[in-house]
């Protein structure tokens, strides 16, 4: 476990619900760390899925933050790009992340990880059992492998640190929201302030 600083957050109240499906996504990961193989697997599509809305709606919020705050601004984010933001309806996961990819806004030394983050999208996509897109295997037992957990871990902690470590708002604008603990053991050293 470890945690973001949630000095990011725009949207008061999606932080907090952001923070409730985090004790959801806590509570499933102590019951997968307790359960047999089957089971264990069977809990992968449930906190996948848990984990792409996380990430969704970070990154919701920060198009939401650079096509609406005008007057605060948004740190780090050149002016240019803001007045893409302001000039496009951008608002599903799809396009948060070919917005972020386009400027670069995640700031990816590896350009693959915009890749992994439409990956993620397509996985979200298949909490419709149907899978009439046919994303990855026909199978969700295959499709929602622990691997892909990892993967969709990986996705959000890297876009939480982003925003902690670049896109933090004035310090009179945070602390309303409680930062963000994450069940499972930290991928990627941080700079961010709150991380441990």
């Amino acid at each position: 476990m470890f945690t973001v600083s949630s000095g990011f957050m725009g949207d008061f109240k999606l932080g907090d619900n952001i923070n409730h499906n985090l004790e959801i996504l806590a509570l499933l990961y102590r019951q997968q760390a307790s359960s047999g193989y089957h089971d264990s697997r069977l809990l992968c599509k449930p906190i996948t899925l848990t984990i792409a809305s996380i990430c969704e709606a970070i990154l919701s919020d920060f198009h939401m933050r650079m096509g609406t705050y005008t007057n605060e601004g948004v740190k780090n984010v050149a002016e240019s790009v803001l007045s893409y933001v302001r000039g496009k309806k951008i608002d599903e996961f799809e396009k948060y992340i070919a917005s972020a990819r386009k400027h670069d806004l995640l700031e990816s030394k590896d350009k693959s990880f915009y890749d992994s983050l439409d990956t993620l999208r397509k996985l979200r996509n298949r909490i419709h059992i149907q899978n009439s897109k046919k994303h990855f295997e026909a199978d969700e037992f295959q499709a929602f492998s622990p691997a892909r957990q990892t993967n969709a871990e990986k996705a959000l902690e890297k876009v939480a640190k982003t925003m902690a470590d670049r896109y933090v708002r004035d310090e009179t604008k945070t602390g309303f929201v409680a930062d963000f603990q994450f069940p499972w053991t930290e991928h990627f050293s941080s700079t961010g302030k709150a991380s441990t």
